[in-house]
């Protein structure tokens, strides 16, 4: 975990904490075992920004452009545990709290990343 708070942030702790709890889970659910899932959350120059990576195939991009929209799970076959709601909440979340939720996907890992503007 690596955080660097220099500016202070306001925001909905439940929403924000369901939100992490999301992101989280779905890194070690569909992330590689054995391996480490790195958190890093960072509050500077205006804005606030929460990544969680982990150790992953690539994510196809014919996947990646329906990952937040509800009940999306994957491939066929591929299916794990869950409704494939979490990243559907996660990203409602964080456009009720102003910012974006986007995943970077590249072979060997994923990094999912929410960032909200520091409300003046």
């Amino acid at each position: 975990m690596d955080f660097d708070q220099t500016d202070p942030i306001r925001f909905d702790r439940k929403r924000l904490s369901q939100l992490f709890a999301n992101l989280l889970s779905n890194a070690m659910t569909h992330g590689k075992p054995d391996t480490p899932v790195k958190v890093r959350a960072v509050s500077r120059d205006g804005r606030f920004e929460l990544s969680v990576t982990n150790a992953a195939d690539q994510i196809p991009a014919s996947i990646v452009e329906r990952l937040f929209e509800p009940f999306s799970r994957g491939e066929p076959g591929n299916y794990r545990v869950g409704l494939g709601l979490g990243l559907y909440i996660a990203s409602e979340i964080a456009k009720s709290h102003g910012g974006t939720l986007g995943v970077v996907s590249t072979p060997g890992k994923a990094r999912f990343t929410f960032v909200m503007p520091r409300p003046t």
